[in-house]
């Protein structure tokens, strides 16, 4: 089975680099890849779930997308879950050159639930200081810790989906759920950008 297709879980983390994730979702192993897909969010708390909600649906389209496959057999791609993870995702962060974040996004007075959303440059530091799970990573201080380095990615890209219920559950809400095919065609359209 190739590298990209084994479970994060039961893929031993080279040494010294951090091997996110632990739900089973498959998962490249993140070694210093140029162009870097983190998913955060928890399975079990709804709306949060929407990006590895995402990621799976980006590892689906793998074998169909040429550029993606010999990118990850060279390296240079990795699809992560961060999971739930903290801090331990830095050096995902420091090392990529393009890091593009998949995750829920709170609602706001101009986002409303279900709205699918693509974003860089300087809406990322302010989309990530809305928490929408308290489960949910620090990414605003992950950002930061790696900036803090003068090691952080050239271009950063956040693709989400509004969410409308983080609560214990396993499934995402209808609204959540009415954006996700958007939010998968932004994180496409991101990935044939870098790729070609």
């Amino acid at each position: 089975m190739p590298v990209h297709e084994m479970p994060v879980s039961t893929v031993p983390s080279p040494v010294g680099r951090p091997n996110p994730g632990f739900s089973g979702t498959p998962s490249t192993i993140w070694a210093g890849a140029k162009h870097t897909v983190l998913a955060v969010g928890n399975s079990i708390m709804g709306d949060d779930r929407i990006g590895l909600e995402i990621l799976s649906r980006l590892q689906g389209m793998l074998r169909q997308r040429p550029s993606w496959d010999a990118a990850v057999q060279r390296g240079e791609l990795a699809f992560v879950e961060g999971g739930i993870s903290g801090m331990e995702l830095v050096p995902v962060v420091q090392e990529s050159s393009r890091l593009l974040i998949l995750d829920s996004i709170a609602p706001g007075d101009s986002r409303p639930p279900g709205q699918a959303l693509r974003l860089q440059g300087d809406h990322v530091p302010r989309l990530l200081s809305m928490k929408l799970s308290p489960h949910q990573v620090g990414l605003l201080d992950v950002l930061t810790a790696a900036r803090l380095t003068k090691r952080e990615p050239e271009v950063i890209e956040v693709v989400g989906v509004v969410g409308a219920k983080v609560e214990l559950r396993l499934g995402m809400s209808r609204e959540a759920a009415f954006g996700l095919e958007q939010a998968v065609q932004y994180a496409v359209d991101v990935l044939d950008e870098w790729l070609g």
